[in-house]
């Protein structure tokens, strides 16, 4: 019998040889398997759930979730939209129909209004969402809703360390593009009349990422870095998911510690992967003591449903 493991790296490999096409950066399909693993173990039992995605972008992660559980219903906005990080369900369903997966069903919708049933899931599984989510309140009251009594919000959000990095990616950008712009002033070469600036210096179709400047653009809903700064504390985080009281935390840790990630990811993305798969284990484990856990740059919260507790009152 396969073990977890050995299902998302099956998953990982058979992406990686099949599906380049769907891939959103250089060692996408490896750096998320690596995350995903990590989550998972740290997950309850999932084996008999039936298993909510949130922003399931190209349903890389509910394929993986799928692996693992009983069912898998991955939910994201209908089209693509640069500006809220989504590309669309026609990448899911595409990426699903190539792996043959039978068990996840797709369904666009806002996080906001959930098209389920009262009590209709085991867990809720959100990673990197919650952060650009406009109403916030909203999205998790609609997750208590929809969860079964005494059931799960696995919920994966960046902290105020990812934005100190940012400072460094964002530079490191800038520096990067005016190099390659100057490079094309004094170029010799002549540039075919198809091509434009955005195809040697990639750009944004949302907002410029200018707008915030000398500030790195916000990286959710936020419309400021110092705003993503204020909201993203561990403690923010941990007391919104409690909802007061709804949910008791049973576990909050962080993940990826190692700070090679963020500063080498942007401009090296193949090293940033083969680092964390050499620390992740060691990451996960330290990232797990109080003292260690608000120095990460995302934080992994579980929380269990109080639903039975507050209906028996």
């Amino acid at each position: 019998m396969q073990s977890k493991k050995d299902k998302i790296e099956l998953i990982y490999r058979f992406c990686k040889s099949n599906c380049s096409e769907l891939e959103r950066w250089p060692s996408y399909f490896h750096r998320r398997a690596l995350e995903m693993q990590s989550y998972i173990d740290l997950m309850p039992e999932t084996k008999e759930m039936s298993i909510l995605e949130l922003g399931c972008g190209i349903g890389y992660q509910s394929a993986m979730l799928a692996s693992i559980s009983r069912s898998v219903v991955a939910t994201d906005l209908p089209n693509e939209s640069v500006v809220d990080h989504a590309p669309g369900m026609d990448a899911a369903a595409k990426l699903h129909k190539q792996l043959a997966i039978d068990n996840v069903k797709l369904i666009p919708c806002s996080a906001e209004e959930l098209p389920f049933e009262d009590d209709s899931m085991d867990m809720v599984f959100s990673s990197h969402v919650l952060e650009h989510i406009p109403n916030q309140q909203k999205a998790l009251e609609e997750i208590y809703r929809v969860l079964k009594p005494g059931g799960y919000h696995v919920c994966i959000v960046p902290v105020r360390f990812e934005k100190l990095y940012a400072f460094i990616s964002f530079y490191s950008y800038l520096v990067k593009a005016s190099l390659l712009r100057v490079k094309k002033i004094f170029s010799t070469d002549k540039v075919p009349a198809n091509i434009d600036d955005k195809s040697i210096i990639k750009q944004e179709s949302g907002p410029s990422i200018l707008r915030a400047f000398p500030f790195p653009p916000p990286h959710g809903y936020s419309n400021h870095f110092l705003a993503e700064w204020k909201e993203w504390g561990c403690s923010t985080w941990r007391r919104k998911i409690k909802m007061n009281s709804k949910f008791t935390i049973i576990h909050q840790s962080t993940t990826q510690l190692n700070p090679l990630l963020p500063l080498v990811g942007p401009i090296f993305p193949l090293l940033s992967a083969k680092i964390h798969r050499a620390t992740r284990v060691f990451e996960m484990q330290i990232g797990k003591l109080p003292v260690i856990r608000t120095l990460g740059i995302n934080t992994v919260i579980i929380a269990k449903s109080n639903k039975s507790i507050l209906n028996a009152k």
